[in-house]
């Protein structure tokens, strides 16, 4: 049984966020191979699996990504499949999801080459701050949080620094859409407060289960959960609500998820808002949790061809 855990170039990384589901494999008679997707010299026919894991450098070669995704899974098991990678890697997905029922966090979609006047879109949806994010985007790539106060005038050379919470004021709020529009898609959406109060729940579904739950918690003064930013996590029983939530939303996608990870935050009368579905290379957060590694490797083996010795 030779299975491949996707990976991409960067930080030796791997052993730290896949070190439990690499071993849960062995242990089940596994060999474990952590190729990199962009490395043409893998013949992707040599394994019976192959899980997208920890390739976190797709973002700035999406087309490349989508293209290998395509050309892996017509040789190999590719989980999740291609379709799901090329559909998950925008965040338009979102979209698709809202409009079959999910409770998106509310969102200004704009396209690339847009012309947006920033103060206005904010004042016409009455949010005072608001959180912009580039369409395709890992973790906290160009996550930017503006506040709708007057700034610098627009001739001056420089942004002015962010503020202690990490907050853009209007003027260089316009500034970093501008630049983040130039390059691609681009959403807006309101800041939700209670993330810094009660921070980002994610659930970890694997073949339509939650596993387990992580609430991820923003260092003080930050908006951002992200450890790299003084974020924190802890495992957590979530309650029902938003564990049914999370197996409603991947129902919601139509197609079957290996594993995946759903992103929620509750708005200001408490209601669990969906940030993101995160079925690509999503972060399992196994190193808080590394027990949660053995149901996955489980569902891993019931996708592999039975070896000899496991039919007789």
């Amino acid at each position: 049984m030779q299975v491949a855990l996707v990976t991409g170039t960067g930080p030796d990384f791997v052993s730290e966020v896949d070190g439990p589901l690499t071993a849960a494999l062995r242990r089940r008679g596994a060999a474990v191979h952590l190729p990199r997707w962009d490395d043409a010299s893998v013949d992707w026919s040599r394994f019976d699996l192959a899980l997208v894991r920890t390739t976190w450098d797709y973002t700035a070669r999406r087309d490349d990504f989508v293209a290998w995704a395509a050309a892996a899974a017509s040789c190999t098991q590719l989980w999740n499949s291609a379709d799901v990678l090329r559909w998950n890697t925008h965040k338009s997905y979102l979209l698709e999801l809202e409009e079959r029922g999910a409770p998106v966090v509310p969102t200004a979609w704009l396209g690339q080459d847009d012309r947006v006047d920033l103060a206005a879109l904010l004042s016409i949806r009455s949010w005072d701050r608001a959180v912009i994010k580039p369409a395709v985007a890992a973790g906290s790539e160009g996550l930017a949080r503006v506040r709708v106060v007057p700034g610098p005038p627009p001739g001056s050379p420089q942004d002015p620094p962010p503020g202690p919470t990490g907050e853009l004021d209007i003027v260089a709020g316009q500034r970093h859409l501008d630049r983040l529009l130039a390059a691609g898609d681009v959403l807006v959406q309101p800041f939700l407060p209670a993330i810094e109060r009660s921070g980002e729940l994610s659930l970890i579904v694997v073949d339509g289960q939650v596993t387990h739950a992580v609430r991820k918690q923003p260092g003080p003064g930050d908006f951002r959960v992200q450890e790299e930013f003084g974020g924190s996590m802890q495992v957590v029983d979530p309650d029902p609500t938003a564990r049914e939530l999370a197996r409603w939303i991947v129902q919601a996608t139509g197609v079957e998820l290996l594993v995946s990870r759903v992103d929620l935050v509750v708005d200001e009368v408490g209601t669990w808002q969906l940030v993101e579905l995160e079925a690509t290379e999503p972060d399992l957060y196994l190193r808080v949790a590394p027990a949660a590694a053995e149901p996955l490797a489980d569902a891993v083996l019931r996708r592999l061809p039975l070896t000899p010795a496991a039919r007789t």
